[in-house]
C-alpha cells in the first residue's frame, strides 16, 4: 500500500513539473525569419508632468516664487529630452523597416539590416505578450508588446516616451 502510495506521488510529481515545461503558442509561431511589411508610427497620449516637484523649492530672497529661469531651463530641458526621444525613435522606424528578424529554438536573435548582422538573446515574459531582445554589441534591451500572432504574420507594437510603433511582419520562411 505505501509502495502505490509513493508511485502515486511521485507520478502526479513528474505530470505536473513536465506540464509546466511547455512552450507557449506565441514561441512556436515566433521561430523563424520575419520581414517587416507595414510600420506605422502614432503618438501616445501626452502626460503633462505636474510642478509638485518644483513645490516649497524657492530662490533665497524670493518669498516663495519660483523663479522664471527655472521653468525655462525645466521646458528646455523637457524639449531637449523629447528631441532625442523623436530622434531614436526614427533611426529606430529606418532600421526596422530595412531589417530581417530571425528567431531560432535556442533563444538566439539575428537582425540583418543593411548588410549588417547584430546578434542577440530573445525572451517571452507576461505569458507570451512581450517580447524581449538583449543586444550584446550596442548593450541595448528592446521591448515589443505582441499585439497578434499567427504561423504567417505578427502584429509588434515598440513604445517610446513621445510615440508608438506598430510593426507588422510577415514570415519568409520557418
Amino acid at each position: 500500500m505505501k509502495r502505490i502510495l509513493i508511485l502515486l506521488l511521485t507520478v502526479t510529481v513528474v505530470f505536473l513539473i513536465s506540464s509546466c515545461a511547455t512552450t507557449s503558442p506565441s514561441q512556436k509561431y515566433l521561430i523563424g525569419t520575419w520581414k517587416p511589411v507595414n510600420i506605422e508610427k502614432y503618438n501616445l497620449p501626452v502626460h503633462s508632468r505636474s510642478d509638485a516637484g518644483n513645490e516649497g523649492k524657492t530662490n533665497p530672497g524670493t518669498k516663495g516664487t519660483t523663479s522664471s529661469s527655472d521653468k525655462d531651463r525645466q521646458t528646455y530641458n523637457e524639449r531637449k529630452q523629447n528631441a532625442r526621444e523623436e530622434l531614436r525613435s526614427s533611426l529606430t522606424f529606418y532600421s526596422d523597416n530595412t531589417s530581417s528578424l530571425t528567431f531560432k529554438a535556442n533563444k538566439t536573435a539575428i537582425k540583418e539590416s543593411e548588410g549588417k548582422t547584430v546578434n542577440a538573446k530573445w525572451k517571452l515574459t507576461n505569458h507570451g505578450t512581450r517580447l524581449q531582445i538583449n543586444r550584446k554589441e550596442p548593450a541595448e534591451i528592446t521591448t515589443y508588446d505582441i499585439i497578434q500572432i499567427n504561423d504567417t504574420t505578427a502584429v509588434v507594437s515598440e513604445n517610446f516616451s513621445v510615440l508608438s510603433m506598430r510593426i507588422t511582419y510577415k514570415k519568409v520562411k520557418k
